[in-house]
């Protein structure tokens, strides 16, 4: 009997960070997988989250080399379906073991609001929970923060 062949999309950063997930939610909020599959054209690392037994998209998360042994992390986004439930902090977290099981040193990141659904302030408290430090602005003037790994 032959081994079901895997889906191309998955690897063993995808089966970490599913397992990652499975405890994403908050009480009543439902479960969320993590799958991530490599971007060949940016060389890099995409992060989706879903809800358990569906292919609803809750959010993603892009991690990719930023040269020097750093990762930057982009794209942050989260459905306003399922903010507030942990969602955020497990891309991040996903994306932060990313970095750190391809040998980056550190990952930073630009804390640019994307929507009105959340402010600036928030958005910077909520990546210092997730250990970043301020290090400077953008030329957008957005702060950019660091996390050592």
């Amino acid at each position: 009997m032959r081994p079901t062949p895997r889906p191309p999309n998955v690897n063993a950063h995808s089966r970490a960070a599913t397992a990652q997930m499975k405890s994403a939610a908050k009480p009543g909020g439902g479960n969320y997988n993590l799958q991530t599959r490599v971007n060949h054209t940016a060389q890099g690392h995409h992060i989706r989250a879903t809800l358990n037994g569906t292919p609803n998209l809750a959010g993603s998360i892009d991690i990719r080399s930023a040269g020097a042994g750093k990762g930057f992390i982009a794209n942050l986004k989260v459905d306003q379906d399922h903010r507030r439930r942990g969602v955020a902090a497990k891309l991040i977290d996903a994306a932060v073991n990313t970095a750190r099981r391809q040998g980056f040193s550190s990952v930073s990141l630009e804390a640019r609001p994307s929507d009105n659904g959340i402010t600036p302030q928030a958005l910077v408290a909520m990546y210092r929970r997730q250990g970043f430090r301020s290090v400077g602005r953008s030329e957008r003037g957005s702060p950019l923060m660091e996390r050592k790994l």
